[in-house]
């Protein structure tokens, strides 16, 4: 029997439901999208508002960085690939789901011009994500992309 690496869901039916990593890549790899983010919360892993006047600027900057980045492919998963993605009842989800969201929402802006890049997204989740699970759990990054692809804009 050919084992092939996939993604399970939770309600995995054990005959349908399934993802296999092959096909993730493939549609990457056929993709013409300039950027290309893959964030999966899995074990073993390896609407804007402009009515604000500031966020006009902000969403400006977000697309102006958007557009300067070479773009790529970013892969970002919750855990090392021998390792258990941890979820917490106390959490009410995964913890590198928790994180990653509040990443997204702002946390991770560490040079606060209310755009989270994909750099500061990994760097806050990971350092988040071990000290949580007292370094039982450790998020990846892997492929070709610019470090500093924007990947979230920040609303005030």
């Amino acid at each position: 029997m050919e084992w092939k690496e996939l993604f399970l869901p939770r309600d995995f039916t054990g005959s349908s439901n399934q993802l296999y990593h092959s096909e993730v890549r493939t549609i990457f790899e056929s993709s013409k999208a300039k950027h290309k983010i893959c964030l999966a919360d899995a074990c073993h892993s390896g609407s804007l508002d402009k009515s604000n006047k500031d966020m006009g600027t902000v969403i400006d900057a977000y697309y102006s960085a958007w557009n300067s980045s070479s773009g790529g492919t970013a892969l970002m998963m919750s855990s090392k690939a021998e390792e258990t993605s941890i979820e917490y009842q106390g959490l009410r989800q995964g913890v590198f789901s928790y994180y990653l969201i509040k990443g997204l929402k702002g946390e991770a802006n560490g040079n606060n011009d209310n755009i989270v890049t994909i750099t500061e997204l990994f760097d806050y989740v990971k350092k988040n994500v071990q000290v949580y699970t007292s370094y039982k759990q450790t998020p990846v990054i892997n492929g070709n992309y610019d470090k500093n692809m924007p990947i979230s804009v920040i609303r005030k």
